[in-house]
């Protein structure tokens, strides 16, 4: 979960826009976060596939908290996952 600001120690899922196994590309939104003061689109931080999903939408979890892992296409092919 990403920190928005300096007071902010944890952030709600509010929806995944992709899913597992769905490609991404660098700067794509992934997903909606919400705080107590604010909501957005988290964009992606690379391109690649989106693996496997940690945090379901809906739950709060503290910053820095890691909510899916992102792969290369040869990661995720190795895996077995579908490109």
């Amino acid at each position: 979960m990403p920190k928005w600001g300096v007071t902010m120690e944890e952030g709600l899922l509010r929806e995944w826009l992709k899913q597992s196994g769905d490609r991404v590309v660098e700067g794509e939104p992934l997903f909606v976060a919400e705080t107590d003061k604010a909501e957005g689109e988290v964009e992606s931080p690379g391109g690649g596939v989106l693996g496997e999903i940690l945090v379901a939408a809906g739950v709060t979890v503290p910053t820095g908290t890691l909510l899916a892992r992102l792969y290369s296409a040869e990661e995720w092919r190795g895996r077995g996952g579908a490109s």
